[in-house]
């Protein structure tokens, strides 16, 4: 695929996608979904890929959500089934390729978060936001209902009345308040904003690749597992994990006093 609305690029086990349509407001274009589900399909393949963070070019918007002037105007004549398809087959591979990419996916939010922009920002592991941030699910003010596993995320994240609140109100909310209602792991002063997320992602590209993408693994199956099959995943990833080359690795550098993870 050609990536056109996209910067992408890889350095140091770090893949950065940039989402690059800032006259729009980093706006979802026609094909601009598919050009993100096309560069973390090659991040996820790619050893040497550690860890993927997701930006917005600019500082005003992360993704301003579905571009109202290019898909909906040319979707006009779409049919009911002709939608259906395109969610199928663009908005919903994006959000189960970031959900089950067995390597952590950092949100570095630049500006406003909005709809799809605002469920992309969710599917991700980390969120890191500018105090200058904006979120909003809108979806209710056009007539339409969530998408990119919206629906699933929002309440799993800040529960089901905070998402009912956020989705049937469609109101904006700051990034001090979606810190406090769990959607941020952290708020910076929008100045330090590329250092901490240059600081996180190093840290993470820099750890166990096999076992964080265990731990990715196994937080989403308890999402709607019960405990004893989340005890019997915890004992089948543990033992693959303590004949790992890499926990052999980490054990003797802790031994040997080189470095320590604690």
């Amino acid at each position: 695929m050609n990536i056109t609305d996209l910067i992408y690029e890889k350095r140091d086990g770090i893949a950065s996608i940039t989402i690059n349509r800032p006259e729009r407001r980093n706006a979802l274009g026609d094909t601009t979904t598919q050009q993100i589900v096309a560069v973390c399909e090659d991040a996820a393949a790619d050893a040497a890929v550690r860890v993927v963070s997701i930006t917005g070019s600019g500082d005003e918007a992360f993704c301003s959500g579905g571009d109202l002037r290019d898909t909906f105007q040319r979707g006009a004549s779409n049919t009911e089934q002709q939608w259906s398809d395109r969610i199928r087959q663009g908005p919903n591979v994006l959000a189960q390729l970031l959900q089950n990419m067995p390597k952590p996916v950092v949100a570095s939010i630049n500006g406003v978060a909005v709809g799809g922009g605002a469920t992309i920002a969710l599917a991700c592991d980390l969120r890191i936001a500018s105090d200058t941030a904006r979120f909003c699910f809108p979806f209710v003010r056009i007539g339409i209902t969530p998408e990119f596993g919206c629906s699933y995320l929002l309440q799993r994240t800040v529960g089901l009345g905070r998402a009912n609140e956020l989705l049937l109100l469609g109101d904006f909310v700051d990034a001090a308040t979606a810190e406090r209602y769990g959607l941020l792991n952290r708020v910076v002063p929008h100045a330090e904003l590329f250092k901490t997320t240059q600081e996180v992602l190093a840290r993470l590209a820099s750890l166990p690749a096999a076992a964080l993408g265990r731990i990715k693994t196994l937080q989403r199956f308890a999402q709607t597992a019960d405990l004893s099959s989340t005890l019997e995943q915890e004992a089948v990833s543990l033992g693959a994990s303590f004949i790992s080359a890499e926990h052999r690795a980490a054990v003797n550098s802790f031994l040997s006093r080189k470095s320590s993870p604690y």
